[in-house]
Order: C-alpha cells, then sequence, then structure tokens
C-alpha cells in the first residue's frame, strides 16, 4: 500500500489526499521544503540560519509534511542529516499518522529509514519492514496476549504472522476472517501505525461511531474514522498502547477492550481507554464502536484540546 500524506452533531469529515511521492510539488510549501526535497543543503543552512525555528515547520497543502519528511521521502540523505543536526523532530507524522519510518520505506528510501533509526536509538520503531519495529511488534504482541486471561479472547497468532511480512497482497482475504481475527488485525494495524490499511480493511462504509472523555463526537463512515484517528494522534505522540484487557465474544460478534498509554518522555497519559466493537464476521468489517479515553499532560486533563480542532467546521449529514 502506498502512503498518504497527507460537539455530539452528527459529522462527516473530507478524505486524506494522494500518496506520497518523491516528484510531490512543494511549491506551496515555501523554500525549506523546496531546498529539502532538491537536496540543497546550503539552502537550508542559509534558511535555518536566519529562521532556526522553522525547522519543523508543516505544510497543510502537502498532507502536513515536515521539511525532513519531504527530504527522506525524496531521498535527500545529506538534507536529512542537516535537518537532524538543526533539531528537526523526526516523530512528527503526517496527517495520516504516517512516521517518517514508514513514508520513508514506502518511497524505497530504505538507507534513509535505517540511517534514522541508528540515529534515534530512543525512537520507536513499528514498521515491520525493518527487524528493530519486527522485534518490538513481536513483543507487544505477546505482552497483550500474556494481559489476557481468556483462551478464547487472546490475539490469533496467525494474525501477528501475516502482518509481520508487510506485505498488504499477503495479508488474509477480507472476508475469510473470523471476530476475533478482524479486531486484531485492526490492533495491531494501529500499533504499526498505518491507519488507512486499518479502516480500508477493518471498517464498515456505513460505520458509526460514538466516543466520550477528551473529545466528544458522533462520527459516521470511513471518513468518520479517519477523523477519530486524526484526534487520537493529535493527542498522543506513538502508538505505544498497552491494551490490557480484552474480550471477544465471537458468536454475538463483539469485542470490548481495555487499554492505557503512559508516554514518560511528553508526561502524556490514558488511564481509562475503553472500547466496544460490534463486527459483522459475513462482510468483515467493524460496524459500530464505542469510545471512551481520557488524556491528561502532566496530571492535567485534556478536554477538546484547541491544537486539535478543525480549522474548519466538518460537514453535517
Amino acid at each position: 500500500m502506498r502512503s498518504v500524506f497527507r460537539k455530539g452533531e452528527p459529522t462527516i469529515v473530507g478524505e486524506s489526499s494522494n500518496s506520497a511521492d518523491a516528484n510531490e510539488n512543494v511549491d506551496a510549501c515555501g523554500d525549506l521544503f523546496k531546498a529539502a526535497k532538491a537536496g540543497n543543503v546550503p539552502k537550508i543552512r542559509e534558511l535555518l540560519d536566519a529562521n532556526p525555528e522553522d525547522v519543523d515547520n508543516r505544510c497543510k497543502a502537502c498532507r502536513n509534511v515536515t521539511p525532513v519528511i519531504v527530504a527522506a521521502v525524496s531521498g535527500q540523505q545529506r538534507a536529512v542529516e542537516e535537518l537532524c543536526n538543526r533539531g528537526a523532530n523526526v516523530e512528527l507524522r503526517d496527517i495520516d499518522g504516517y512516521t517518517i519510518i514508514k513514508l520513508a520505506l514506502d518511497a524505497g528510501q530504505r538507507d534513509i529509514a535505517e540511517y534514522l533509526v541508528c540515529r534515534y536509538p530512543d525512537m520507536t520503531i513499528t514498521d515491520p519492514r525493518l527487524p528493530k519495529g519486527a522485534l518490538w511488534l513481536e513483543k507487544e504482541f505477546w505482552k497483550m496476549s500474556n494481559n489476557i486471561s481468556d483462551k478464547s479472547s487472546k490475539p490469533p497468532k496467525n494474525v501477528l504472522d501475516y502482518l509481520l511480512t508487510g506485505d498488504e497482497k499477503r495479508y488474509k482475504p477480507i472476508k475469510d476472517r473470523n471476530v476475533s481475527e478482524i479486531y486484531w488485525e485492526h490492533i495491531l494495524l494501529r500499533y504499526i501505525g498505518d491507519v488507512p490499511c486499518d479502516i480500508r480493511r477493518n471498517y464498515s462504509d456505513e460505520l458509526k461511531m460514538a466516543f466520550v472523555g477528551t473529545f466528544d463526537r458522533l462520527l459516521y463512515k470511513h471518513c468518520g474514522i479517519k477523523e477519530s484517528a486524526r484526534l487520537l494522534n493529535c493527542v498522543l505522540p506513538t502508538t505505544a498502547y498497552d491494551v490490557y484487557g480484552t474480550h471477544v465474544a465471537s458468536e454475538q460478534g463483539w469485542v470490548t477492550e481495555r487499554w492505557r498509554y503512559n508516554d514518560e518522555k511528553t508526561k502524556i497519559t490514558v488511564p481509562d481507554g475503553i472500547d466496544t466493537f460490534l463486527i459483522n464476521p459475513q462482510e468483515g468489517k467493524i460496524v459500530v464502536m464505542l469510545i471512551n479515553y481520557r488524556v491528561y499532560k502532566d496530571g492535567v486533563f485534556l478536554d477538546n484540546p484547541d491544537h486539535c480542532r478543525l480549522n474548519r467546521p466538518c460537514e453535517r449529514v
């Protein structure tokens, strides 16, 4: 799959933009983005000497990418190194929640992805196409499995196996999966950070979703789940969730999970995540979701934070 740069009222939100491409036109993003794409290190130095705070600028015209992401997908390693030397935040994600590692790999820039892994040994690597990402995903899988006492609710090993290939063509066919496989594929794809693949494979076109806590929303269809993922990515800096309690009722087609989150670096926590899913195994899709989570920063509850709100109101239905 190609990457994409990209209160209380029923809402449908807009679709994400086009696929990531080294030929992306970044003219609307400004001189720093153009220099990053071209690998023009002297120009990058000139611009950041004058305005060092621009190193993590985002381009809304190109799916909220940063200069270092543009340099990475364009195969400009010297530009990546210079931007990193200037303090670029390599943990910032694009509009779909894609990491710089995934975007670089999708663009065929494995050397740059491996350079970033080596340069930032403390960065959480979730992409199973890299050895460190595969080891991380396996570790998280067994941690989740060990946290669940009910054997029938544990994650199926075959789901981990096909996701570790990193090749969607080798994933189990959508309509051949049972309730447990659908749910756990959703969870593991979120851990990996591939929200668009999760949405396409695991959510019904007629999805209905409600969630409360830090955000209060009613959302519908694929564009609604994209908005819910955008909000989650807005407040949680990584995908290192801790799913510690899950019950899968296969015959009735529903799943309830408990999860929490704790980021020591940013002091962001979620103590009370609980999600419920209604799954149609014949369709191979999640059809209803009920979600609760409350996000805290330094112990202070984040209530619908301003920086996560859309600039324009969503269209109502």
